[in-house]
Order: C-alpha cells, then structure tokens, then sequence
C-alpha cells in the first residue's frame, strides 16, 4: 500500500504504479508513506523504516505507538512531525492487511487439551488442523473463538501466564461472565493503591472506601478477599517473583490486582464450582484477557 502525508496532515492513497525509481516494496504486506523532502516510510509487520529516496543506505527503525505522535529528524529542515492521529491511521492500514500472528497448529493443539470434548475435536468430519475449516467451526461458538485467539497471541508473545489464565477461564464457565446479572471488574496498579479513576469507582461504585484498600494493600499476604454487603467482594492480589514461601511480601511485588466481583458470580464461582481465589482472580483476569484478543483480531485481514 501506497501512501502521502500531506502537507495538512491527512493522508491519501497512490496507486502503486507511484512508487518512486530506485524503492522496492517488499513481498510481504508493507504501507510506504511519501513524506516531505524525499524522505519515506516503510512499514512490515515486524518493523518501520525512516529513510531518504536519494540515500536508503541511511536507512533508520523508527518506532510508531497508537496515540502518541512521532518525530522524525531532518538534517537541513525542522523535523517532520507525525500527528498521533496519523499514526493510528497508519498502523491501522498495516494490521489490516496483514494476517494475525501466531500459528494455527499448535494454538488448536493446546487448545484441544482444554476443550477436548468439543465436537470442533471429537467430530471426525471435521479437520481441526486446518485453519480455514476450523475457522468455520469457531463461527458456530463464541467460546472456541475467544479461547482460539487469547491462545494464539498469547503463544505469539511467550506469554505462558495467559494460557493459564485462559485455562481457569474455561473452567469458570464462559457463558457466567455473559449474564446480565453477573459482574466482575479487574484493576491493576504499580503502587499500593489503584489509580485515581480506579479508586474513584471502587468507592463510588462499589462501595470500598480508600483507607479499606490502604488497610488490605498493608497485609502481607496475598491473596487478600474482603465482602461488602452492600456490593459483593474484593480480592487484592501481588504478582512478582515468589519467596521462599507460598506467598509474595509487598518488597517484591511487581504489580498488584485488584478484583472486585458482585455476589452472584462470587456464589457461582467459589460455591456452585469450588474455585481456590487465586483461580478466581485468573479466570476474571482471563475474561478480559479475552476481550483483548478479538478486539485485537478485529485490527488484522479478515
């Protein structure tokens, strides 16, 4: 894909027989952005390259993040400025024409583990291997696919946390985190307290008020469950490198969770299905983790 920054800011699409004397776009899916003073750039998958037409020996990474606008130096002029907006725009072209990461094969082989029982597995018809067929089976179950792709990207990233988060998801039962009448939040903070917007619905919303939180992150264990009647309960937990004991000391931990869940998906969870609270806070985490992943997938080629 071929695009120009203009001088306004906007960007407009060239057909592709625009493509400057002496640049090749790469086979892979790429988005080459013409900009001021014959410079270019060019994005893959993996990376953005910042360069000059006249010179690609010169050629530098340059890294683009949603929301935030990116500065590219120019020797003899000021620098070309890239609005925040123009960057989201631009990673956005590039997801959506490339295919999502990961691989199919040893996603739906994990997968298989956690729902064998699933007719998309126990079905002989079906060929789970392959990716266009199983993707039709996953049209048929919200479950399969929210699994499928939390999997996939999580195994893409080396992120073996997730797969088990995603595990105590399953065993929670997907359709309880759907009920109208079930609800859950999760919360996350590098210090003893949630953020201020955090800490405002906690109070306002569920009615723990700061210095209970201050009285819960000041215990030395983990995890730490308290009830409102008003509200439901409240688990606090720290994740970081682990003591000698079974617990984490506030000195190492890395983040702490804050999990709050009304009184109705409390009773499903730890009487009707017997979940630990550690179980807990993983499958409400792994809920959300799920919400990421199609909102993820929704970014890549369809």
């Amino acid at each position: 894909m071929l695009l120009e920054l203009m001088s306004n800011g906007n960007l407009a699409k060239l057909p592709s027989e625009y493509v400057p004397d002496g640049v090749k776009l790469p086979d892979e899916p790429a988005v080459m952005v013409l900009l001021p003073h014959n410079k270019y750039l060019l994005g893959t998958f993996d990376k953005w390259i910042y360069s000059d037409l006249n010179a690609a020996n010169h050629a530098q990474e340059v890294f683009l993040y949603d929301d935030t606008k990116l500065a590219l130096a120019n020797q003899d002029t000021r620098p070309i400025i890239i609005s925040a907006q123009t960057v989201n725009e631009l990673r956005k072209e590039l997801f959506m024409i490339c295919e999502p990461p990961g691989q199919h094969t040893a996603t739906v082989m994990l997968l298989k583990t956690f729902l064998k029982y699933h007719p998309a597995f126990v079905n002989e018809n079906i060929d789970y291997l392959d990716e266009n067929i199983f993707a039709l089976e996953m049209q048929k179950d919200s479950r399969l696919y929210k699994a499928y792709w939390t999997l996939r990207f999580a195994l893409s990233r080396s992120e073996l946390e997730e797969v088990t988060r995603i595990k105590a998801w399953l065993r929670a039962g997907p359709e309880n985190f759907d009920k109208s009448e079930h609800e859950a939040k999760i919360y996350f903070s590098l210090t003893d307290l949630p953020d201020k917007e955090s800490l405002k619905e906690l109070e306002e919303n569920y009615s723990f008020t700061k210095m209970e939180l201050q009285k819960i992150s000041a215990q030395n264990i983990s995890p730490v469950v308290v009830y409102n009647p008003k509200s439901g309960w409240l688990i606090h937990g720290r994740f970081g490198r682990k003591s000698s004991s079974s617990n984490l000391n506030l000195s190492e931990a890395i983040f702490f969770v804050w999990v709050y869940l009304n009184h109705e998906l409390w009773n499903v969870l730890r009487e009707v299905r017997k979940m630990p609270v550690n179980e807990i806070v993983n499958a409400i985490w792994g809920y959300y983790d799920t919400l990421e992943a199609v909102a993820e997938r929704d970014k890549y080629k369809q």
